[in-house]
C-alpha cells in the first residue's frame, strides 16, 4: 500500500485541511488514513485536494505526471512563469 499521508503532505495538505474540505472531523480522516480506507473514502480525499484516485495511490508517480506546485493554504494549482 502506498503512504498516502506522506502524498498528501508532499502536495502540502493536512488532516485538518482535509477534514474541512470533506466537511468530516479530522479523527475520521485520521483513521482513514491509518488504517484501512475505503475506495469512496479514498475518493473522497483525492477529490478534496485536486488530484486523480490513482495519483494519490499509485506507488511510484506516473511518467507522464509533471510535478506540480499547489499553494500550501488553499490548495489550488499555483501558474509559475519563468521570464
Amino acid at each position: 500500500m502506498p503512504d498516502i499521508k506522506k502524498k498528501i503532505k508532499e502536495l502540502g495538505f493536512t488532516t485538518p485541511q482535509i477534514a474541512e474540505k470533506l466537511n468530516i472531523s479530522q479523527q475520521a480522516v485520521s483513521q482513514a488514513l491509518n488504517g484501512n480506507p475505503t475506495l469512496s473514502r479514498l475518493e473522497q480525499i483525492a477529490e478534496a485536494i485536486g488530484v486523480p484516485l490513482s495519483e494519490l495511490v499509485a506507488d511510484e508517480p506516473h511518467p507522464e505526471c509533471e510535478p506540480q506546485m499547489r499553494c500550501p493554504y488553499c490548495g489550488h494549482e499555483l501558474n509559475i512563469k519563468v521570464e
